[in-house]
C-alpha cells in the first residue's frame, strides 16, 4: 500500500515519524513524507522521499522572528497562561475555559502553521497519488482534509500525551448539552470551510470528529502515562530517533562517577528561538556535585556562559539514544523527544518544562509516575534544582519506578509489529470502492 506521512514542519516531529515510517517501507509499502519546504533535508537525510507542499513556514530557529506575527504572539506568551490547551486540572476544564482554547488556538496556530496553500497542495497531491493510508501529526489538520479528499484512511501518530483528544473529548461534551443554534465551534468552523473548497461537504465527507482525532491513534506514549481517553488507539514501543550524528570516541569510555545529562532541546528554540530556562543557573546548581554533567549546548549558548564548571562536558550535539545509557540522571526541559528517549533508557528525570502547551503536563505525568522531579522555569533556583537532582540519584523509587516503565515499553509492540494492525485497519477504512496501491 501507498503511505504518505505528514508531519508538522519542525526536525523534532519529523523525526518522531521516522520509525514508523522505516518499519512500513521496510515492510514492502511505498512510503513518502509530505509537509512543507523547511524539513525536506531533515526528511531527506532520514532516508525518506520528502514531498514540499505550500510556502516554507518559517518555523526553525534559523529564521528572523521578525518576519511573522506567530513568533511575536508565542514571545508573548500572557494568552498561553490563560488559555492553556495543556491545563488538565478538572476544575479548571470549565465551558469557557474550553472555548477559549479552541478560539485561541485555531486562528492563532493551526490557521497560521497549516494555511490555505499547503492544504491545497497536500489535497492535490493526495489526489494525484492516492495514497491508501495518511498518517499525520497532531498538529497539522492538513493530513485528514487530504484523506477524506482522497479516500486514503488516517491516522494522527502522537508526539506526545494526547491533550487535543482530551480537549476534544470534553468540550464536545459541552457543545452536546447546548442547543444546536448555540453550539460555537471554532475548529468545526475553520475545517468545515476547507473542506468546502475542496468540494467536500455532505455526510461522510463534510466535517466530522474524526478529522480531529482521525480513524484511529498511534500512541508512543506508555498506556500507564497516556491520558484516559476513549479515542481508538494504537500503542507502539517509542524507537528514539535523534537524526545523523557520529558518536563521540568518550561515550565509550565507562564514567568514572555518576553522569547526569543535561539538556534544552531544541524543540522550544525551533519555535521561539530561545531558552527559558538560565543555563548558567542551571550549571551553578550541579558545579558542586559529585558527578560528571554532559550539557548538550550550542556555540550561541556557550556564548553567554563565563567558564564552565570542571565537572561540565559541554557538547554541541550528541545523540540522547547514545549517551542515555551511561546517565543516571537527565535534567531537561520536558520536550516530547526527550522524555520519550528517558522513559526508554529507564532514566530518572528532572523536568524544568518550557512553557510549551505540552510539556507541562508531560512534566506532571512523570511525577505522578514516579519518574521524575519538576519545577516551573519561574520558580527555580540553583539550590531547588540542587536539592532536585540530589534526590533523584539517591532516592531509589526513581530508578525502580523509570525500571518499571522501561519495561511496559520494552513490552509494548514494535513499529515493525503493528505494520499488520494498521494493514487491517486500512482495509476496514479507506473508502469504499476506492482502488488503492497494493
Amino acid at each position: 500500500m501507498r503511505v504518505l506521512f505528514q508531519p508538522f514542519a519542525a526536525a523534532t516531529h519529523v523525526a518522531a515519524q521516522v520509525p514508523l515510517a522505516w518499519a512500513l517501507r521496510a515492510a514492502g509499502h511505498e512510503v513518502r513524507v509530505a509537509t512543507q519546504p523547511d524539513v525536506a533535508e531533515d526528511i531527506a537525510r532520514a532516508g525518506l522521499t520528502a514531498v514540499p507542499v505550500g510556502d516554507p513556514l518559517h518555523v526553525a530557529a534559523k529564521m528572523n522572528p521578525d518576519d511573522t506575527d506567530l513568533v511575536d504572539e508565542l514571545r508573548d506568551d500572557a494568552w498561553l497562561r490563560v488559555l492553556d490547551p495543556g491545563e488538565l486540572r478538572p476544575e479548571r476544564l470549565t465551558p469557557e475555559h474550553l472555548h477559549g482554547v479552541f478560539a485561541a488556538w485555531t486562528p492563532l496556530v493551526h490557521r497560521n502553521t497549516v494555511p490555505d496553500r499547503m492544504i491545497d497542495d497536500l489535497v492535490a497531491y493526495a489526489r494525484d497519488w492516492r495514497p491508501d493510508l495518511i498518517v499525520w501529526d497532531t498538529m497539522s489538520y492538513a493530513g485528514p482534509v487530504a484523506a477524506r479528499a482522497s479516500g486514503a484512511a488516517h491516522a494522527r501518530l502522537m508526539f506526545g500525551l494526547d491533550l487535543v483528544g482530551l480537549l476534544r473529548e470534553r468540550y464536545r461534551d459541552v457543545l452536546d448539552r447546548l442547543p444546536a443554534e448555540l453550539r460555537d465551534d471554532p475548529l468545526e468552523e475553520w475545517l468545515g470551510h476547507v473542506l468546502e473548497r475542496h468540494g467536500l461537504e455532505g455526510p461522510g465527507r463534510g466535517f466530522d470528529e474524526e478529522l480531529v482525532v482521525g480513524q484511529w491513534t498511534v500512541d508512543p506514549v506508555p498506556t500507564s502515562l497516556a491520558l484516559p481517553l476513549h479515542v481508538p488507539r494504537v500503542p507502539v514501543r517509542y524507537v528514539p530517533y535523534n537524526g545523523t550524528a557520529v558518536v563521540p570516541g568518550w561515550l565509550d569510555e565507562t564514567p568514572g562517577r555518576r553522569r547526569i545529562c543535561l539538556t534544552l532541546g531544541v524543540s522550544f528554540r525551533e519555535v521561539v528561538g530561545e531558552d527559558q530556562a538560565s543555563v548558567g543557573e542551571l550549571l551553578a546548581a550541579v558545579a558542586d556535585l559529585d558527578v560528571e554533567v554532559v550539557a548538550t549546548l550550542n556555540a550561541e549558548q556557550l556564548a553567554a556562559l563565563g567558564p564552565l564548571p570542571p565537572n561540565v562536558r559541554a557538547v554541541d550535539f550528541v545523540p540522547l539514544n547514545e549517551l542515555l545509557p551511561s546517565c543516571s540522571a537527565i535534567i531537561h526541559h520536558g520536550g516530547a523527544g526527550t522524555f520519550l528517549t528517558a522513559l526508554a533508557h529507564g532514566v530518572p528525570q528532572v523536568v524544568v518544562p518550557a512553557r510549551m502547551w505540552c510539556n507541562t503536563p508531560r512534566a506532571e505525568r512523570a511525577r505522578a509516575a514516579g519518574v521524575a522531579l519538576t519545577c516551573p522555569p519561574e520558580e527555580l533556583t540553583a539550590g531547588r534544582l540542587r536539592a532536585m537532582v540530589t534526590r533523584v540519584l539517591d532516592d531509589g523509587s526513581f530508578a525502580r519506578n523509570a525500571a518499571r516503565v522501561r519495561a511496559e515499553m520494552l513490552g509494548t509492540p514494535t513499529p515493525g509489529e503493528i505494520v499488520p494492525t494498521l494493514e487491517r485497519l486500512v482495509a476496514a477504512h479507506r473508502s469504499p470502492g476506492r482502488h488503492g496501491a497494493s
